[in-house]
C-alpha cells in the first residue's frame, strides 16, 4: 500500500466494493477477500499490488 495519501479520498474503496467491482476476475476475488482487511480503505492500484505481491510470494 501507498504511505502517500492524497487529499481527495474518492479514489478509496472498502473491501466490500471491490469484491463487487468487475475490475477483478473471480479467482482474483478469492484471493483478495483473504487479503484485504474489512476495516481499512484501498486505491484499485493498492488491491492490485498486494494480489501480485500475494501471487509472488515463495511458497515454503
Amino acid at each position: 500500500m501507498s504511505t502517500n495519501e492524497t487529499s481527495s479520498n474518492s479514489n478509496l474503496f472498502g473491501k466490500g466494493q471491490i469484491m463487487e467491482s468487475t475490475i477483478f476476475l473471480p479467482q482474483e476475488k478469492d484471493v483478495l477477500n483473504v487479503i484485504l482487511q474489512d476495516e481499512q480503505s484501498y486505491t484499485v492500484e493498492d488491491a492490485k499490488e498486494l494480489l501480485v505481491l500475494f501471487l509472488n510470494k515463495e511458497v515454503i
